[in-house]
């Protein structure tokens, strides 16, 4: 079909077609090559200046939880109050109104003594009513304490109420009171009302030009909203957050999302606060869209011109081969016509011109040509082969790096989820338990933080080593990504799986790492769960073995956590 077209068309038109199809084809390059470029580029600027946004918010919680323990902490050892404490409490409400009316974001301050009894208060709340058994009262008889974000207990129906209506929530900062013999007479605690988070926020975001469309949420420890338009639910995945950017996706668009925790600062040590700073990507890569367009138009406009001008210069090549080509004709047709004349127009055509003469000359001897022609041939045929089975190797080896990780040399993910695929159909002809594991590397990040990547991928490697050792042969461990594991055991039910989820937990916890500089230490947590015939495949499988590693996570780190589907959606301890 091609060459029935390619006959029908003439030479300048398929130079000129092909031509412009490379034009075309060079543009589409560029545009896309320039649009990625200026996509990731400008994806690149809007996550930094957010993960700016989000590192300002949490410095500046910090900050001033650092100062509100600093202050609670100089007015419990300020020395001119030890005679007020106990008994002129209506000189020490005083100075705990005084204080609160410097900071309004104070919502209650009071002192309580030893029994829980509180002494003395802002506005007299709660005076005379025991809070023995809240946990700032009790954390901060030991020792300075912060109490996370919750909702008002006792001072719930004693407060005004809020201009919008919302429930008071706290922040609770509360140190003990220690007389000049050293004896605790109390605690000194503050009810800091989370409001100031919001007016915090607001001042971030009033720094930033409104036509970014930027936003800022608060995450408590566990992922949960703090602060922002859904408190209490989880809407980001641990993996998620432990990236530090990502995009959301939703309803109203896709947003650029990049998080950052707080740390603490001086003797406050910080609740584990996450800040998570939002922007739609439309509006972060406006400009990069516009680019793109530019270079577009620029590129198509060239084309025009370029297929235009390659028009008139193929017309111009293309006629000396016409001539010849018609000449060449004659030959045969025309009894006088036994040589073609010379033609003019370029090198190529002129020693095209010349070939053919020597042609029509040398005709007598093509047999013997087409001898050589033909031997040339089958050399040409037996290289191809051989460079068909040389190809076939070379493909052969990059199959083997393509299902390797390259870290560990481990089996990665696309070539462990055939495997499981097919160990998910033994189970369920013949009825042979099977269980998968999921493993992560506790704190992976903090060792990236304090010892530098290299450590981190030397833990990596042996964790990889001490799992792959430990397997049997009808095993299969692959790395999943980042610092996560999966392991596939044959012929293993849970117990089993526990027995030996707990000794490869236990190796890993009593190895010393030394990558090349100071020694360090790891854990790992492992979720398991055995396949079930409910599980529509192998996946089913592996999410229910990654809900027990969250719930591994979540319940302490370093250690094992199994997940029953008969029992879901409750886990149980394993080890």
């Amino acid at each position: 079909m091609f060459k029935r077209l390619a006959d029908r068309v003439s030479l300048r038109r398929q130079i000129s077609l092909l031509a412009g199809a490379i034009s075309l084809a060079i543009v589409g390059v560029t545009t896309i090559g320039s649009a990625l470029l200026a996509r990731g580029q400008a994806t690149d600027m809007a996550q930094n200046a957010l993960l700016q946004v989000a590192r300002s918010m949490a410095d500046r919680l910090d900050q001033d939880m650092a100062e509100r323990l600093r202050e609670i902490r100089n007015v419990g050892a300020f020395e001119p109050l030890q005679p007020h404490w106990m008994e002129k409490t209506g000189s020490l409400r005083k100075v705990l109104e005084t204080m609160q009316r410097t900071l309004p974001d104070y919502a209650w301050i009071g002192f309580a003594d030893r029994d829980g009894q509180v002494r003395a208060s802002t506005g007299g709340l709660l005076e005379g009513a025991s809070v023995s058994q809240r946990p700032w009262f009790i954390n901060g008889l030991r020792q300075s304490a912060v109490e996370d974000v919750h909702a008002a207990a006792l001072l719930a129906s004693k407060l005004p109420p809020n201009s919008d209506g919302a429930p008071f929530r706290f922040v609770d900062v509360a140190v003990p009171v220690i007389d000049a013999a050293g004896r605790t007479l109390g605690v000194l605690g503050a009810h800091l009302s989370w409001r100031w988070a919001d007016v915090v926020r607001r001042e971030v975001l009033s720094s930033r030009r409104p036509e970014l469309k930027e936003d800022v949420i608060v995450l408590d420890h566990t992922g949960q909203v703090l602060l922002g338009s859904e408190l209490g639910v989880t809407p980001y995945t641990a993996a998620d957050l432990a990236s530090g950017h990502f995009i959301v996706h939703s309803a109203e668009g896709d947003r650029l999302a990049t998080a950052a925790a707080t740390r603490g600062r001086g003797d406050y040590p910080g609740l584990g606060w996450i800040v998570v700073a939002l922007q739609p990507v439309d509006t972060a890569l406006a400009g990069a869209n516009r680019l793109t367009g530019l270079i577009l138009l620029l590129g198509l406009s060239t084309a025009v011109l370029g297929i235009a001008a390659i028009w008139w210069v193929a017309a111009r090549l293309s006629r000396p081969l016409t001539q010849l080509t018609e000449a060449v004709d004659r030959i045969g047709r025309e009894p006088d016509a036994r040589m073609t004349r010379h033609v003019h127009g370029s090198p190529e055509v002129l020693r095209l011109s010349a070939s053919v003469r020597s042609l029509l000359r040398r005709i007598g001897t093509a047999e013997a040509d087409a001898r050589l022609i033909e031997a040339e041939a089958t050399n040409a045929v037996n290289a191809a082969e051989d460079r068909v089975r040389r190809i076939g190797a070379d493909l052969h080896a990059m199959q083997v790096l393509a299902d390797t990780d390259a870290l560990t040399g481990l089996l990665n993910r696309r070539a462990f989820l055939p495997l499981a695929s097919d160990a998910m159909s033994y189970f369920k002809r013949y009825r042979r338990a099977i269980c998968i594991l999921m493993i992560d590397i506790d704190h992976f990040k903090r060792v990236n933080d304090l010892y530098g990547h290299a450590a981190g991928d030397e833990v990596i490697r042996q964790v990889g080593r001490i799992v792959s050792e430990a397997i049997r042969t009808t095993d299969k461990v692959a790395r999943f990504g980042g610092e996560e594991f999966v392991v596939l055991l044959r012929e293993t039910d849970l117990k089993g799986a526990a027995i030996f989820a707990d000794r490869i937990r236990q190796t890993v916890a009593n190895t010393v790492f030394e990558p090349d500089g100071p020694c360090l230490r790891a854990t790992i947590s492992i979720g398991m769960a055995e396949a079930e015939f409910t599980d529509g495949d192998v996946d089913h499988t592996i999410e229910r073995a990654d809900r027990a590693l969250y719930a591994a996570k979540s319940g302490g780190r370093n250690c094992v956590r199994s997940f029953e589907a008969s029992r879901a959606p409750g886990l149980r301890a394993a080890a």
